[in-house]
């Protein structure tokens, strides 16, 4: 969320100054001013959900889940994600309940970063 505002400012902020400053001087504004924002800490958030299904050439688990708390904050649902390589599919089954960490990587996509089955 918090990033979402900040785009939303900087968007407006630009657009502003575009418009004030290309008044003032007479001049068009050709490209607008591009901004890279760097990400400084990674987004993760932790949540619990059951294997629905494993795809481990892929590196896939369905999960269904409930609420994800932390900064990565997301709806209940079922959605398939990709897993980190140190994540061991192996001691999963579909129907486990588990805990896991997310995360997002450089493009975007979610990330299964831990996974920790439940004991019933």
């Amino acid at each position: 969320m918090r990033t979402t505002r900040l785009i939303w400012s900087v968007t407006a902020c630009v657009a502003i100054s575009a418009g004030i400053g290309g008044a003032a001087t007479g001049a068009a504004v050709m490209d607008p001013p591009r901004f890279v924002l760097a990400q400084a800490e990674k987004t993760t958030g932790h949540g619990e959900g059951v294997v629905r299904a494993i795809d481990a050439d892929e590196r896939r688990l369905m999960i269904t889940h409930g609420p994800v708390a932390g900064p990565l904050e997301m709806s209940p649902m079922t959605m398939a994600f990709h897993v980190a390589p140190k994540v061991d599919l192996s001691s999963l089954s579909k129907g486990m309940k588990i805990k896991f960490t997310i995360s997002r990587d450089a493009k975007g996509l979610y990330i299964i970063e831990d996974v920790q089955p439940q004991t019933p």
